[in-house]
């Protein structure tokens, strides 16, 4: 005698990962997060708007944006997809998507407006854009071509509330470290060597024999904005006295006014700076030329990496520490009788157009 025997139509525990690719389940459930958790965390350690892709950045600076609004925007939605993509298996597969195909979009505008160099995904170390479209898209061709298996690791409420709390979590910590960097920074403007305060054993007396009372003068103060972002736009034929980023500079503006003149802004680390001063200026320069070294980050100057600066005839400067500046070195400038006749910024080492004077 035989029986049949009872089907149990509860779901056994491995039907949860049939109807999937086990391949689908890493890259969207493993890889993809913690290559965008990768990008966050780095971007939250720095805290720079010169993070955010170039092209990108001045569109949202011609919007009127904060820049350091958008970059805790957009690193606190990137610890957002992170965590759907981990507990919610229902979403995790068209974040992955959305997330990849953002990336790749940008990335190619940042190669169509002439960005090659670096994108800021990876903070200060990320590779060029052409490599990481080029890591995005396979990301991105995986998670379309492999559906994941529906990996649960708790319950859709369960997962829900986790998600909930680490976006509160992340995004509260995101905004609080980001928005902390905005603020200006108040730098001293000394008027004379000597910090402001005339030698009392240098005064004369006045005409009536009396010496004169020695006046102490304050050192003037400026406030620094939390970030610069350069634009060179509307330099042109206009008094270098006029331009915010050359009065940055203590003393600087009132000495490019005689004559046929450079004005060049570079960074100690920059490789196509030194080139460029080392080809043109490195036996000597045909007119005075000021080279005002930029820092690398906004609590100063990168203290390793500095290139040997070939310019023997130069005035070096330096801009102050405190802010952001966002610009693409070397920025050249050549001024007649303190008037900008050329301005440009990333200029090429090899066949600079701003060397009008040589």
């Amino acid at each position: 005698m035989t029986t049949d025997s009872t089907h149990d139509p509860s779901p056994r525990p491995s039907d949860q990962f049939q109807g999937g690719s086990t391949i689908g389940m890493v890259l969207v459930r493993i890889v993809v997060p913690l290559w965008v958790l990768s990008g966050a965390l780095f971007k939250i350690t720095e805290r720079s708007p010169s993070l955010l892709p170039r092209d990108f950045l001045k569109q949202m600076e011609a919007l009127g944006a904060d820049l350091y609004w958008v970059l805790a925007i957009l690193i606190a939605f990137e610890f957002l997809a992170v965590a759907i993509m981990l507990f919610i298996p229902t979403m995790a597969r068209l974040m992955a998507v959305f997330m990849l195909s953002a990336f790749c979009l940008v990335l190619l505008n940042e190669m169509r407006a002439g960005n090659f160099d670096s994108c800021g995904c990876l903070g200060s170390v990320s590779p060029p854009p052409w490599l990481m479209l080029i890591i995005d898209f396979i990301l991105l061709m995986g998670v379309v071509v492999f559906k994941p298996r529906a990996w649960h690791l708790t319950s859709e409420r369960a997962s829900w509330a986790i998600v909930t709390v680490l976006v509160l979590i992340t995004s509260g910590t995101t905004f609080g470290l980001v928005l902390s960097e905005m603020g200006p920074t108040s730098i001293i403007r000394v008027p004379d060597e000597s910090g402001g305060v005339t030698n009392p054993d240098l005064v004369t007396p006045d005409e009536t024999g009396t010496p004169e009372i020695p006046q102490v003068v304050e050192p003037a103060t400026a406030s620094l904005p939390g970030y610069y972002l350069l634009d060179t736009s509307d330099w042109l034929d206009k008094n270098v006295r006029d331009i915010d980023l050359v009065n940055y500079v203590d003393g600087l503006a009132d000495s490019l006014q005689d004559g046929q003149q450079y004005l060049i802004f570079y960074s100690r680390t920059c490789d196509h700076c030194q080139m460029l001063l080392e080809l043109h200026f490195g036996f000597g320069s045909p007119v005075p030329t000021t080279i005002v070294a930029v820092p690398e980050h906004k609590d100063g100057f990168e203290p390793e990496g500095a290139l040997e600066q070939p310019c023997m005839d130069c005035r070096e400067l330096e801009l102050p520490a405190g802010c952001d500046w966002l610009m693409t070195p070397p920025l050249m400038l050549a001024l007649d009788n303190g008037v900008v006749a050329c301005a440009k910024e990333a200029e090429d080492s090899e066949a600079p157009e701003c060397l009008i004077w040589h």
